[in-house]
């Protein structure tokens, strides 16, 4: 086996720079992957003939599972090593994109979404681990800085490209344009990634697994047959019933393991809580507008997928500027402020959109959009600050993992909260074309009022540990 020390003597002294680029890579096409289907879902809904409801599970879906995976991804580095759980990973994620080019009916491209989110939850937190390690006697942060530009452009990237691809080769491209990128990373990856194994480490909690993924997919399914059956429907309350069970039942396991897959301990800090609240508005901020913006623009405003995606490319630059300097306001102000600060663009950012009508100009949606990519990039560093700052040393690598799964729950229940909301207001509104706007308005109007009572909640977020 080799470890971080016998990689570096082997390559030189430029290893830890190769291992940044390929974990950058890795990452970022992940991201791409997750982003991307946006621009898609109006041509997978025309040549599938499906709705939003169905629809939602290719990003919810991917989301949820991305969730779960990522508390499989301590386990899986620590059993298995660096190496085999990227290569597994990555292999993995290829083959279900391949078969997803070849699917014949919504449901298979829906499991291979799923199949994908796992792939993706296990691979990407090894790399800040990684970085962590590589970087100990020096430059972690200008580190950390790069590795964090290029995942914070992948989101504005994989719209704006899988746009393009889009409008040119079908919906098929936003499965094979991140293959590239991994098939570099899984080659890179045999070269550059430690193998080294830690031979103890205890089994994994497959119960307390499977309990996680039925409450998740549980509660998800519950909300998605809502909205095309009637909320009193028997199918409804038993999968909402099933999935608060499993709910019950994962946490009470969490409670009683000695190494649990959730660590609920860590919730007796109010800080602590309070920045929980704080990381779901994020989660649902960072992909509930992706899902939706692209989504508004080419339904209501006519866009093309490329135009679409287009519009979100300046929203990434902004993000990552906004993000680098809210790392540097973390370390000379309170995290607290700049939370609220954050939240309070992003408020204005959804009350701006929702205000504007159909037929509003392509400067003014960019601007309003490039508000909230700026809030949320003060609102990433300040959220990992004020968060950890409340735990104990022993308890920061647990924090980060808590805070990273709370966030992409937010994310995935959030774009699947907005899907359920868009369409009920459709609906109310009178089930045409004019409805559809006022249901995209109301939506981006419910965004700014979550915002707006989540800024309370990220006041709290001061250290409570003496």
């Amino acid at each position: 086996m080799q470890d971080l020390e016998a990689l570096h003597a082997r390559v030189g002294a430029r290893y830890p720079q190769w291992l940044l680029a390929l974990l950058m890579i890795g990452s970022m096409a992940m991201v791409l992957a997750s982003t991307s289907i946006n621009v898609a879902l109006p041509a997978i809904m025309h040549d599938f003939s499906i709705g939003r409801p169905l629809a939602q599970w290719l990003s919810t879906g991917f989301l949820a599972a991305m969730t779960a995976g990522l508390l499989l991804s301590a386990w899986a580095q620590a059993r298995l090593g660096a190496r085999r759980t990227a290569l597994v990973g990555l292999g993995l994620f290829i083959f279900a994109s391949l078969l997803a080019l070849v699917a014949t009916a919504a449901w298979q491209l829906i499991g291979l979404r799923i199949v994908q989110g796992v792939c993706a939850g296990i691979v990407q937190p090894l790399a800040m681990v990684l970085i962590f390690r590589v970087f100990a006697d020096g430059g972690r942060g200008m580190a950390l800085g790069i590795y964090g530009l290029g995942v914070m452009l992948a989101p504005t990237l994989g719209p704006s490209i899988g746009g393009y691809l889009v409008d040119h080769f079908g919906w098929g491209a936003v499965f094979w344009m991140p293959l590239p990128m991994c098939a570099l990373a899984l080659l890179g990856g045999q070269w550059l990634l430690p193998d080294q194994r830690e031979r103890r480490t205890p089994f994994l909690d497959v119960l307390g697994f499977v309990l996680l993924c039925v409450a998740l997919f549980a509660g998800l399914g519950a909300l998605a047959e809502a909205q095309r059956f009637s909320g009193s429907s028997a199918w409804v309350w038993a999968l909402g019933l099933l999935g608060a069970l499993a709910c019950l039942g994962f946490l009470m396991r969490s409670r009683r393991q000695a190494k649990p897959l959730l660590p609920l301990q860590l919730w007796r800090h109010r800080g602590f809580r309070n920045a929980s609240w704080v990381a779901m508005t994020l989660g649902l901020a960072l992909y509930g507008t992706i899902y939706l913006i692209p989504l508004y623009l080419q339904t209501v405003e006519g866009y093309s997928a490329g135009r679409a995606g287009l519009l979100l490319l300046p929203t990434g630059i902004l993000m990552g500027v906004a993000s680098f300097a809210g790392g540097w306001l973390s370390d000379r102000y309170a995290a607290a402020g700049l939370l609220v600060a954050g939240l309070l663009l992003c408020a204005l950012s959804a009350a701006g959109l929702g205000a504007m009508g159909s037929g509003a100009s392509f400067l003014w949606l960019c601007i309003w959009a490039c508000i909230g990519r700026m809030g949320l990039g003060l609102l990433l560093p300040a959220l990992t600050t004020g968060s950890l700052d409340i735990l104990a040393p022993d308890e920061l690598a647990q924090g980060a993992a808590a805070i990273t799964f709370v966030r992409q729950l937010g994310g995935a229940f959030g774009v699947n909260l907005l899907t359920f909301f868009l369409e009920w207001r459709h609906v109310a509104e009178g089930h045409d074309a004019r409805a559809d706007a006022l249901a995209f308005q109301q939506s981006f109007w419910l965004l700014a009022g979550i915002f707006l009572l989540t800024s309370i909640a990220a006041w709290q977020v001061r250290a409570t540990r003496h």
